[in-house]
Order: structure tokens, then sequence, then C-alpha cells
């Protein structure tokens, strides 16, 4: 699953004060209650990557989303008429593979770190782990990725719609 560039920083817990700095500015994670946000760091790790990073591809099955906290990201989806289309980026402060931590199926796109990065990772399993021990932070956490793809399903619709003919 992971590729041998990324190296491991350390759990949320080895450096947690960095950590929740890093998450609090974060689009995603920042609005959490203070008491959540104090209790993510047990569930996750850090990671930092090479440049040209691969950290997977469209297909591979999914079991972790990240939080982009410095450096950025590249989102390719293959296109059988055309190959591999550049179709998104992720800055700072972003995450990306959301729907395999919830359903754990095929990723819908290749991500790749063009830059030095560091990142922050859930795994489905720490998220299961998530949901017994802390279940207001996992709602929480489904709630903001709901909302998240639904918001994403909303533009997609809206611009489907200029391709369609009469």
């Amino acid at each position: 699953m992971l590729e041998p560039t990324l190296k491991l920083l350390g759990s949320g817990v080895e450096f947690k004060p960095q950590l929740l700095a890093m998450l609090q500015s974060s689009e995603f994670f920042g609005d959490l209650p203070a008491g959540e946000m104090a209790a993510l760091p047990q569930y996750v790790q850090a990671y930092s990557v090479e440049a040209n990073t691969v950290i997977f591809r469209e297909g591979d099955r999914g079991g972790f989303m990240c939080l982009v906290i410095d450096g950025g990201a590249e989102i390719f989806k293959q296109n059988h008429k055309f190959g591999s289309k550049r179709v998104g980026s992720i800055e700072p402060g972003k995450t990306v593979g959301e729907m395999a931590l919830v359903d754990g199926e095929q990723r819908s796109a290749t991500w790749i770190c063009p830059q030095p990065s560091r990142l922050v990772m859930l795994t489905r399993e720490q998220f299961v782990r998530m949901i017994r021990e802390n279940p207001a932070l996992s709602v929480n956490i489904l709630l903001k990725i709901v909302t998240m793809m639904s918001r994403r399903l909303r533009q997609t619709s809206g611009q489907l719609v200029d391709y369609l003919q009469d």
C-alpha cells in the first residue's frame, strides 16, 4: 500500500502539540470541538514524502485518507481516450482519500506529491477504532466527509449539465 518513499515521522501522540497546531489550521479538522481535537492525535500518524511520490494509484484498494500539511499533491484520472489527465490539486490544509476511508473500495484516481510534503494519515483500521472509542469524534469526521462528498457531487452534476445534449 505505502511506497518506500514515505517516511514515518511518528504517531500523533509522539508530537501532539505540533500535530494539533497543524490540524487546527486545516479546513477539514480545524473546527472540531476542543475535546475531540485533543483526542485525534491518538488515531493518526504523520509522514514525510519525497518529491514525485505516488501515494496511491487509481484502482488500488483504498484504506486511508490524508491531510496535506505542507507541500502539495496532484490528482490524475485515467481516460481511455486520452490516457492520464490531471483533474485537480490538493493544497496544504486539504484532505484526499476520504471515500476510501468510508467504503474501502478501489481508488477513483491517482494521487502524486510532486514536491516534498508532509501528510497526516488516518487509516480505516484507526477510524474503526475511533468509532468504538470516541463516537462523537468519528461522527463529526463522517459528517465532514459526507458534506464534502455532497458538495463535490453537486459541483460535478452542475458541470455535467453543460455537456448534456438536448
